[in-house]
């Protein structure tokens, strides 16, 4: 296709559309097309200027010439001076690569990664020295021979004072050596059920968990216990919570413990990382209650990483019915805050004399002891710890009737398995179940008593009354 371009009549600027060698204007069609009137008018335009007028015209504007000068002093390495900070960091080495991924892995993992590792390299060391065989490097080995070793290991091992592994630790060293294995860039999964290259190995780990399971080995497991509703009541009574003295540790005993028992938190890791820009204190407005919302970050169940990109973090609001407890966060958050603006600031403070607190933040270590020694000042015996609290939140909803899905919310568990683990009834709960599971029957007295009247004498008169046996037991026997 193509355009030819004319004079007609009345001296109009005309385009003929010639496609194939056919002219479109045999049929009686005339296009005006804008692109190429435009082009036309330009060249009579041009035709009309001298030399000089249309140099100007296809002169280009300076501002939009590149400056090749610039390129050329940075490559032989000028100083430029840039307005705008640096749109890209620093280059990483891979120590700094390494460094951030391990950043956000739990401490407990890494933990249980080097226990799995150490304690197969010792048993690896231990066996090769006593019987001459080479065992190779786990993450060396084909799955033909990690399959024959693997079982060797889970039959084999035990702990250092030559007791045997429970069924859960048997399980979780096979989970930290699959980890270290994954690390190491080997994709072999002895774990996975659909690959057969392990069911040699896979049958042997279950043989020996349910071989240690009825022998009663790890059959009970120790737990946190949690605050029942009776022993909370008497940390009250005991100014153990609250703030009816001038002791600020008193302050940080109660924050603490409903931080735990209202949002769910666990451990020592989440309380550490607390600061005081994630909490929210409103106080009453037009009647409503006054109320506090907690913005969590990262926990155990949310990292935020690539699997996590449509989990949110917890948010959770907390409407205030107590108010005794809300005076406890509003003095506490008062308190803290006075010569301490920066809502980056942590949230656990150090209790100084009377109430007022340091601008350092509370040890770990004493960070970590704070629910045992709550309940030791209240008096309260079992086996309480930080993971109390979060127990004592799902088992106070679970008492409550609150539905499960309401109770992960709080918890911020992300499966109902998980849930479940942390609820315990309460001993009412209990007491009601036995009762409808025990027999029911009705009870009766030992002694029988006999108030028909009977004839004093075989020839008396049968018309005498009152009793004349009483506890009397009779026996009938065939005759």
């Amino acid at each position: 296709m193509g355009f030819r371009i004319y004079k007609g009549s009345a001296g109009k600027t005309r385009v003929r559309v010639v496609s194939a060698g056919i002219s479109m204007e045999e049929d009686g069609l005339d296009f005006v097309l804008s692109q190429a009137l435009d082009i036309a008018e330009t060249e009579e335009s041009l035709n009309e200027m001298n030399l000089t007028q249309t140099f100007n015209v296809c002169k280009e504007d300076s501002e939009d010439v590149p400056n090749f000068s610039l390129l050329e002093e940075f490559e032989i390495g000028g100083n430029i001076k840039l307005e705008n900070t640096l749109r890209f960091g620093p280059p990483l080495s891979k120590d700094d690569i390494d460094t951030i991924k391990q950043s956000f892995e739990s401490k407990n993992t890494r933990k249980n990664t080097n226990w799995s590792m150490t304690t197969f390299q010792e048993w690896r060391k231990h066996r090769m020295e006593i019987t001459g065989a080479f065992i190779p490097d786990l993450v060396e080995m084909n799955d033909i021979e990690m399959n024959e070793w693997m079982t060797r290991f889970v039959l084999e091992a035990s702990r250092k004072d030559g007791a045997t592994y429970p069924p859960r630790s048997l399980y979780q060293l096979c989970v930290g050596l699959l980890r270290y294995n994954r690390e190491k860039g080997n994709d072999s999964n002895f774990l996975d059920e659909k690959n057969l290259n392990f069911m040699g190995f896979r049958r042997a780990l279950s043989a020996k968990m349910s071989e240690l399971t009825a022998q009663g080995i790890g059959t009970v497991k120790k737990q946190a216990e949690p605050v029942s509703e009776k022993e909370e009541k008497i940390l009250w009574e005991k100014n153990v919570l609250g703030n009816s003295t001038s002791k600020s540790l008193l302050l940080v005993y109660s924050v603490f413990f409903y931080n735990c028992k209202l949002f769910g938190l666990r451990g020592v890791d989440e309380h550490r990382n607390l600061s005081i820009g994630q909490f929210e204190l409103h106080d009453m407005n037009d009647g409503e209650r006054p109320y506090i919302v907690f913005r969590g970050r990262s926990s155990k169940t949310y990292k935020g990483g690539l699997n996590q990109r449509n989990v949110s973090p917890k948010t959770i609001k907390h409407i205030f019915t107590d108010m005794d407890l809300y005076n406890v966060y509003k003095e506490y958050m008062r308190l803290t805050t006075i010569n301490d603006d920066d809502p980056n600031g942590v949230f656990y403070r150090r209790a100084l004399e009377g109430k007022k607190f340091s601008k350092q933040c509370i040890g770990i270590n004493k960070l970590s002891t704070l629910m045992k020694s709550i309940c030791e000042e209240g008096g309260l015996e079992g086996n309480f710890s930080n993971h109390s609290g979060k127990r004592t939140c799902a088992t106070a909803l679970y008492q409550a009737g609150i539905e499960e899905q309401e109770i992960m919310n709080r918890t911020g568990h992300r499966s109902v398995d998980s849930v479940r683990q942390y609820k315990r009834p309460s001993d009412d709960m209990i007491t009601e179940i036995s009762s409808v599971l025990e027999p029911k029957r009705t009870k009766t007295s030992a002694a029988c008593t006999i108030t028909t009247p009977v004839c004093a004498s075989v020839d008396g008169d049968t018309s005498a009354s009152g009793a004349v046996f009483t506890h009397c037991t009779f026996n009938f026997t065939g005759l």
